[in-house]
């Protein structure tokens, strides 16, 4: 029996993930620095992964127009195919959102990024070429909406785990403490300058 209900709870486990996921695209808003994905077919000029102005419109020529801005994905559809039928009459499109995000602190190529709207704390930070080897993941920090949230990327639990993005996050992974570096680096160094100058004034002395 228990053979048989692993395969079934990993099944079962996707499913939820699949189901979390789409979720999260369903209810994504954008804000102006989000992207929008846009893919016409037989269209390329409309095609393209377009930025989001302050005013809220679609940084795009023709499509400037549109207002985006926290509008529910049924919306921004109906908006984009009102402005692309000016141009064709039953255009066939599809679109996504991309997130502008800041990854920060201990990870090798920390920088801004645009990710998916269901992308997970942890392949955001992935996205940022991982942790380096002082990074903890224990402890990675979220500024989110103007608040602080920290967060253990190392629990198992699916809550944790499946932490998606937000618009405008800035997540920074924390540094490790090493007593070596962070004591005795810095000691060596100040008990260093500390003989450097006695022996200073050892030689100002005999002259």
């Amino acid at each position: 029996m228990a053979l048989c209900a692993a395969p079934a709870a990993r099944a079962h486990a996707q499913q939820q993930s699949v189901a979390s996921a789409t979720a999260a695209a369903d209810s994504a808003v954008l804000a102006p620095g989000d992207v929008i994905r846009i893919a016409v077919f037989r269209q390329p000029e409309f095609s393209g992964d377009f930025p989001i102005g302050p005013e809220g419109t679609i940084q795009h020529p023709l499509l400037a127009d549109i207002n985006v801005v926290n509008v529910p994905r049924p919306v921004v559809r109906e908006r984009l195919r009102a402005a692309l039928s000016r141009y064709e009459r039953d255009p066939s499109f599809v679109f996504g959102y991309l997130y502008r995000i800041a990854v920060g602190g201990e990870v090798r190529l920390p920088g801004l990024y645009s990710l998916p709207p269901e992308t997970t704390l942890g392949q955001a930070v992935a996205a940022g070429g991982s942790v380096t080897e002082f990074g903890r993941m224990d402890r990675v920090i979220v500024l989110r909406n103007g608040q602080e949230l920290v967060v253990n990327l190392q629990r198992a639990d699916a809550a944790t785990a499946g932490m998606r993005i937000h618009s405008g996050d800035q997540i920074r992974v924390t540094r490790r403490r090493n007593v070596l570096r962070d004591v005795v680096g810095p000691l060596g160094a100040v008990v260093g300058a500390i003989a450097a100058l006695a022996a200073a004034v050892q030689i100002g002395s005999k002259d």
